[in-house]
């Protein structure tokens, strides 16, 4: 057979964690036809890999692309990071099981959880579906760029079986429980990867209300969970009570019912695990309760970042003004009269003196000024967040107050550009510990979330850029593996994740030596020209979807070869 694709003479990381070597990978079909020797064999497309390495292309195993990805095919930015295959439908958040009656409700709650702009939503989606079933046969209708799985939120579960009840702490009755169990039940037979729930209070609607499922009890829990024991398939995934720092000790109070579900269903129990400045240390006692539950045979998965899990803050989108408590006098201006403006001596004394009372918390005490950085322009190095890099150094170092040496920094750069705080995982000690835990699974990275808000959607980037290339924390061929091979077993996204004969075709030509993340970009192409945030890389020379190329050198080239994932029950 006449290949229609050969990459030649890279360096293949296999995804199997076995050391790399040199060979050239041919291609036919959407298929990997060979790992060897092809010097001599004609080929419709020959990728010059030389200097390269090749490795399939990487899983996103937490994203929030459900909205997007019915008007942008790519779900970038994963798409300019060697992603080949997402799961949505995180968070219990997500758009099937969906009666009509009950679309606008759920973009209320991605509006409030994810922070997706709710006209985008009621501009872009189709809503041509009200089963899970009809909804992936609707995925399977549109050109996908890359391949595209999803949990069942329990979000939506709820409100599908119970109404408006399903929106508050009423408890499910048995009724209501053997309503959810069937959608999800349905759901799995057409595929779904899992089911998805929200234990944390920081997850609100716009209204501020918790979200539905926020205080399941156990019972519920489990009668989810008892749908994936049966089917012998899927994840159960969650945001735990305590995530975002709201109680000490919350997440390890979660682990009792994790553990509990995971062993009766004998299926993973993932769960999101962040740092956070109000229990810095919990995180530690997490882990080990985890290590205490998996000992015992249950399958409990601590889901981790690669950085800190930071806001943006930029002048058209969160304005960097929103760190001084007063700022609410000064956020209509034009960027013309704010220019105009901090170069007042009374309004620069007026902001600064804000902060005074404020004990150096800010944005409703999510960071503290210590925790603010100017976007550097170096790529990866951008998010090491070491005190000496913050605008408080800077401060410190000139003898002179923060709030003044923020602004001089801001007029600097006439407004342009990006300050960075990370919210979560301010310490990258703490994350490298994380990181290396043997339990944890690498993600966390939001694609197609809070779009005005956060852009960390380059996590394959930044693992082999910061800690492969430049920190060696984690091995090449391991860290190719945690992103490939590793979250397709967790899924059972079978035939792929691997460079090897026979399986699909979804791979990435590398250049490690260039590879990198750059400066963020807010871009206005969402439905009704909202905004959102956005962000590229460097090194891509190639991304390539079921075997054909999908990016070169950061490029789309037109082809939409993507399917729809489903579990292999």
């Amino acid at each position: 057979m006449r290949p229609d694709l050969v990459i030649r003479g890279g360096f293949v990381v296999d995804g199997s964690g076995r050391p790399g070597f040199e060979a050239d990978v041919a291609v036919a079909d959407g298929r990997i036809v060979g790992v060897g020797r092809y010097d001599q064999l004609p080929a419709a497309e020959v990728i010059d890999a030389r200097g390269k390495l090749v490795t399939p292309g990487f899983i996103d195993i937490h994203t929030h692309l459900d909205a997007q990805i019915t008007w942008d095919a790519l779900g970038s930015p994963s798409c300019y990071h060697g992603v080949t295959s997402v799961v949505m439908g995180n968070c219990g958040v997500g758009f099937a099981p969906c009666r009509a009656a009950d679309r606008d409700y759920l973009m209320f709650l991605m509006e409030g959880v994810e922070d997706v702009p709710r006209a985008a939503m009621a501009a872009g989606i189709p809503w041509a579906w009200e089963s899970f079933g009809e909804y992936y046969r609707y995925l399977d209708s549109i050109p996908l760029g890359l391949n595209v799985g999803a949990h069942v939120g329990h979000c939506a579960l709820r409100i599908h079986a119970m109404g408006e009840r399903g929106a508050t702490e009423e408890r499910a009755g048995p009724d209501d429980l053997a309503a959810m169990q069937t959608a999800l039940r349905e759901a799995m037979a057409a595929g779904a990867l899992g089911v998805s729930t929200s234990r944390t209070t920081g997850h609100k609607t716009p209204a501020g209300d918790a979200v539905p499922g926020t205080f399941a009890d156990p019972t519920e829990l489990h009668a989810l969970a008892a749908v994936l024991a049966e089917c012998n398939a899927g994840v159960f995934e969650l945001a735990p009570f305590g995530a975002v720092g709201e109680a000490a000790g919350g997440t390890l109070g979660e682990l009792g019912w994790m553990e509990d579900v995971a062993r009766a269903s004998r299926r993973p129990v993932m769960f999101g695990l962040v740092q956070n400045q109000n229990q810095p240390d919990g995180w530690r006692d997490v882990l080990a309760g985890v290590e205490a539950a998996r000992a015992r045979g249950a399958d409990v998965i601590p889901q981790v970042s690669v950085r800190g899990v930071g806001i943006l803050l930029c002048t058209e989108t969160l304005s960097p003004l929103l760190v001084f408590p007063a700022a609410g006098d000064y956020l209509h201006l034009s960027k013309a009269e704010l220019l105009d403006a901090l170069r007042t001596p009374d309004v620069r004394r007026a902001l600064c003196a804000s902060l005074d009372g404020a004990d150096g918390k800010i944005l409703a005490g999510y960071a503290r000024v210590d925790t603010v950085f100017e976007w550097r322009d170096e790529g990866e190095l951008s998010y090491e967040t070491e005190r000496p890099n913050s605008i408080a150094a800077e401060a410190e170092r000139t003898g002179r107050p923060f709030g003044e040496v923020l602004i001089d920094r801001m007029l600097a750069r006439r407004l342009d550009g990006f300050f960075y705080i990370p919210i979560f995982n301010q310490d990258l000690g703490a994350v490298q510990s994380m990181l290396t835990n043997p339990a944890a699974v690498i993600g966390l990275g939001d694609s197609g979330a809070h779009t005005g808000q956060i852009c960390d959607a380059s996590v394959p980037t930044f693992t082999l850029a910061y800690w492969v290339r430049r920190r060696k924390v984690l091995g090449l061929e391991n860290a190719v593996k945690r992103l490939t091979f590793d979250p397709a077993l967790l899924y059972g996204i079978r035939g792929r994740g691997l460079v090897r004969r026979g399986w699909s075709a979804d791979l990435n030509v590398i250049d490690l030596d260039r590879l990198g993340v750059r400066e963020p970009e807010v871009r206005h192409d969402f439905p009704t020209g909202a905004r959102h945030l956005s962000q590229r890389a460097h090194g891509y020379a190639a991304t390539i979807v079921n075997g054909r190329v999908v990016m070169r050198d950061g490029v789309h080239t037109g082809a939409l070869p993507g399917r729809v994932l489903r579990n292999e029950a």
